[in-house]
């Protein structure tokens, strides 16, 4: 390639100018070496001219470098083969394959290699950073610094392999953040986002708050809610040895001092473990760069996730991030959507003091001017960080903002919005939106108009929707229903009204009024729910209420009245009766005579010091780490607009949940009441405990599995639950079941009651697989195959088969 001497000496300058002008930045070089057959060929030796960076290919002929952006030139050699030397302009992640030739001159020689097996120092050097990650920042007390973030997301279309043609990624959302963070020497942080610029929804975005996620990996355990319940084990922890295998890739000299880049990677008996690379200096034994890959197993929406890390010694004091990148991606049937998130840190302050109590349950907030930052603000926020596209898609964007806008657009929207279409009117429903009033009304399909399968037979029914939007989120919605019965010519329906009066405390208010047909057990099990027993009419009129009262203190109360009525004079099929007489025994409708029944309900709920992101408008719950208590009182009033109950029910309960780092995590619920005054209770006010469902498997925190019968209960009982999720604790241990992919849960519950004088407890044990929802590829359930075994004073259960369904709730970042 280079033919004289006096051309390499040149090159060789440029290299060495451009290099010392570059910003020193870890990227990677990779891609195949083959000969001119297209063969691979494992062990060619690849490394940087006048530098000890190096590598060897792999079996399958691939490699890969990691060097500062610059100028290079690559050597390329192997035996047999002539040495190539190819100069580079790195400046980002560069593919580079290479075919070397033959050289018959060197082939016609006989040839004599000597291999020396050098011992690879990897284990040593991460165990000499194990032994000093604690000394790191031993000096830093509390410090400052600004945080730039910037979050895309991009939508693709999934192509085959085959294929030669690549759809190119269009950016669907951009958000821009400027963050103010003051952190002490315990980790206690408090965030102030400055500004805050979104185009595109935001809701699949990753980190844009340091709320989401603390990636410490000096740590001994990555603990991430948001993005799996299950903490990861850190590569630098104390057990990082045993759960980890290491491998030199490469070394750097930067005068005395050397660079090791690492590869890491779990070891076969291991669960909650990383994969990627690290570097590390053996003058500060420090971390330099780090990239590490979440296993999919473990996510609990995406099927890729990624981080990436940069650390600087920021004023000759401590080593701090000067970067950090998420990349992660959800795969679905046809795309693929695909989110980066990168974060720059600068403006640090180093060993400030803080004023006492300064650092608060509350941990960020978000002031309104920060919503409504100047294009000034931000090009100075930025430091030249957006790509071309990503600033062509910012300028697009905010001249498609001033298009929106615009009275004529907007008439537009409106217009697509209350076009009629058959399948609005046949299977989805009508939405009649108003513009400028802000108001919404919801028309039913035709196909809801008519139930089948209700109590007394088919019944016409229409149900309307309607809401009311404003910019301080006071929101107003109301629900109505009719309903017409041609077996009995009744009419019902039901008119309930919420308003959302303070939108930062949660605090609403909520009319009702209704006549239609309700359970006497509403969480019984299933096959008592489909029985006329279970059913009733009641005619009520009622109000509620809901509050925040201060940080973690939740007040809701009720207060009704209701005009209950029997239904064992209405007219009912008899198509059900001859498909399962022989399954639902007693179905047929409890009489009892009209009464009047004035009730109210007051439940008191307090978790203790509960973290929280304060926004303009909202209040973002963060959790914590006690348990949630509560005392709930029903009162029936007696005398008060003819009322005819009168009796007094008052229950205790603590509930939680425990992370238990690599066990795993527990959930546990107690309850313990009992009904004080019984003067006039009726059945519908009865307290019950849920028969367990044939064959279905039910939730574990409220319903037991094997209870051979519901049976209320009026004198004081106790009650538990427990359930613990291994997260493939155990399972992730046996090399064949870790490619299944499976997760194993156990668990137990107890009940003692007065009545029946009931002793009993209960124990389960089962296996889950989640899945990913073919239509969303955000969406996620599993399914799970669990036995349950049980003990009792009073009745004997043979051990129980059973399957269970459950689906991710993606707002509460939790199964249900």
């Amino acid at each position: 390639m280079f033919t004289g001497p006096r051309k390499i000496s040149f090159l060789f300058l440029v290299f060495l100018f451009f290099t010392t002008c570059v910003q020193a930045q870890v990227v990677r070089v990779y891609g195949k070496i083959t000969n001119n057959k297209f063969e691979a060929l494992p062990n060619a030796s690849v490394h940087l001219k006048t530098s000890s960076v190096g590598t060897l290919s792999k079996d399958d002929g691939s490699y890969e470098l990691f060097v500062n952006k610059g100028t290079y030139e690559i050597v390329v050699s192997m035996v047999g083969y002539k040495t190539r030397i190819l100069p580079m302009v790195v400046n980002d992640e560069t593919l580079q394959n290479i075919i070397l030739q033959d050289d018959e001159e060197k082939n016609t020689l006989s040839e004599v290699v000597i291999k020396i097996k050098m011992k690879d120092r990897a284990d040593e050097i991460m165990k000499k950073l194990v032994e000093h990650k604690d000394s790191v920042n031993i000096g830093l007390k509390g410090y400052s610094y600004k945080a730039y973030i910037k979050a895309t997301l991009q939508d693709s279309v999934l192509v085959n392999k085959d294929s030669a043609t690549k759809p190119e990624p269009t950016v669907k959302t951009l958000s821009e953040i400027l963050l103010k963070v003051d952190k002490d020497e315990a980790g206690h942080i408090k965030e102030e986002r400055l500004g805050v610029k979104r185009s595109g929804e935001d809701k699949k975005l990753f980190y844009q708050s340091t709320t989401d996620g603390d990636f410490n990996f000096y740590n001994n355990l990555i603990s991430v809610p948001s993005i799996s319940s299950t903490p990861f084990v850190s590569p630098v922890s104390n057990t990082g040895l045993l759960s980890y295998k290491f491998k030199t890739l490469h070394i750097e000299r930067h005068g005395r001092e050397k660079l090791y880049t690492l590869s890491v990677t779990p070891k076969a008996l291991t669960n909650a473990t990383l994969e990627g690379e690290i570097t590390v200096s053996d003058s500060t034994w420090t971390i330099l760069y780090c990239r590490f890959r979440f296993p999919q197993y473990h996510l609990q929406e995406y099927n890729f996730f990624e981080v990436e890390q940069q650390h600087d010694f920021v004023q000759g004091k401590a080593w701090l991030l000067n970067q950090q990148k998420f990349t992660y991606y959800a795969d679905g049937r046809k795309n693929r959507i695909t989110g980066q998130t990168v974060v720059n840190y600068s403006d640090y302050e180093l060993n400030k003091t803080f004023p006492r109590r300064y650092f608060t349950n509350e941990v960020s907030v978000t002031a309104e001017d920060a919503y409504h930052r100047d294009s000034t603000f931000w090009r100075t926020a930025r430091k030249k960080t957006l790509s071309e596209k990503e600033a062509e898609f910012i300028r697009y964007r905010d001249s498609l903002f001033a298009v929106t806008q615009t009275e004529a657009y907007r008439d537009s929207i409106a217009r697509e919005i209350n076009r009629i279409t058959w399948k609005k009117i046949g299977f989805f429903g009508q939405t009649i939106y108003n513009r400028q009033k802000e108001r919404s009304w919801y028309l039913p399909p035709i196909i809801s108009l008519y139930s089948p399968f209700a109590f007394g037979g088919g019944r016409i029914n229409a149900n309307v929707g309607y809401g009311k939007f404003y910019p301080n989120r006071k929101n107003l919605f109301i629900n109505t229903s009719l309903s017409y019965g041609l077996r009995n010519k009744d009419v019902n329906g039901s008119l309930d009204l919420t308003r959302m009066y303070n939108p930062f405390n949660r605090g609403y208010y909520k009319l009702t009024a209704k006549r239609e047909f309700q359970f006497i057990y509403e969480g019984d099990a299933y096959i008592n729910m489909i029985k006329r027993s279970n059913i009733y009419l009641n005619n009520e009129l009622g109000v509620g209420h809901g509050l925040e009262i201060f940080n973690g203190f939740f007040v809701h109360n009720e207060l009704g009245i209701a005009l209950r009525r029997s239904v064992a004079n209405y007219k009912t099929g008899s198509l059900v009766d001859s498909l399962l007489g022989n399954v639902l025994n007693n179905n047929q409708p409890v009489p009892f005579e009209p009464y009047n029944a004035l009730y109210g309900k007051l439940r008191l709920e307090y978790t203790p010091f509960q973290k929280y992101r304060r926004e303009p408008l909202e209040k973002i719950i963060l959790g914590s780490k006690w348990p949630t208590v509560y005392v709930e009182w029903r009162k029936g009033i007696k005398n008060i607009l003819a009322s005819d109950v009168d009796f007094d029910y008052v229950e205790f309960g603590l509930q939680q949940t425990l992370n238990l780092g690599l066990l795993g995590q527990s959930k546990y619920k107690l309850s313990t009441g009992s009904f004080l005054n019984t003067n006039d209770l009726r059945l519908i006010d009865y307290k019950f405990e849920r028969r367990g469902d044939p064959f279905l498997f039910m939730n574990p925190q409220t319903a037991f599995q094997a209870l051979d019968s519901t049976f209320p209960v009026f004198k004081r009982f106790y009650e538990g639950h427990y359930l613990h999720e291994f997260n493939g604790f155990l399972l992730n241990k046996i090399p064949l079941l870790k490619k299944l992919k499976l997760r194993e849960i156990a668990g137990a519950g107890f009940l003692f009651t007065q009545e029946r004088n009931l002793r009993y407890g209960e124990v389960f044990a089962g296996v889950e697989r989640a899945f990913q929802s073919p239509f969303n590829p955000l969406d996620k359930f599993k399914l799970g195959i669990y036995v349950v075994g049980s003990a009792a004073n009073q009745f004997r259960n043979p051990v129980q088969f059973k399957i269970g369904f459950t689906t991710w709730d993606k707002r509460r970042g939790k199964w249900f």
